[in-house]
């Protein structure tokens, strides 16, 4: 009788890891992850110098970012498609960027100048 429910619980345990992987590789193939990235710096055009908290925008989508101290920002994972960034900063005229074709694991690197409203 033991030997009887050892069995029985061992096919049962195999029969579930199996299956447990089964759904694990389904899953894997149906959602495939974006490896496409837009990065940038935004500088000054008179000065060229860096220019830090500037908000950029993925238009069309919901990411923003804002540039570091070294005036650089990047966007991870976005989704294939055609894009335009843009900016807005006090003080300086926004800047909106030519489409963007995004697609297939690729890698957009952006250099923005931004022109003070007071020039």
């Amino acid at each position: 009788m033991k030997a009887i429910l050892f069995v029985t619980g061992l096919a049962l345990m195999v029969s579930l890891s199996s299956f447990k992987g089964e759904k694990k590789a389904a899953s894997a193939e149906s959602a495939p992850v974006a490896n496409n990235s837009i990065t940038g710096v935004v500088l000054d055009r008179t000065t060229g110098e860096a220019l830090t908290g500037v908000e950029v925008r993925v238009e069309g989508t919901e990411l923003k970012a804002y540039t570091d101290f070294d005036g650089k920002f990047v966007f991870e994972g976005v989704k294939s498609g055609s894009y335009k960034i843009s900016t807005s900063y006090i003080s300086y005229k926004g800047v909106e960027t030519p489409a963007l074709s995004v697609k297939g694991n690729e890698l957009h690197a952006l250099n923005i100048e931004l022109e003070s409203v007071n020039k």
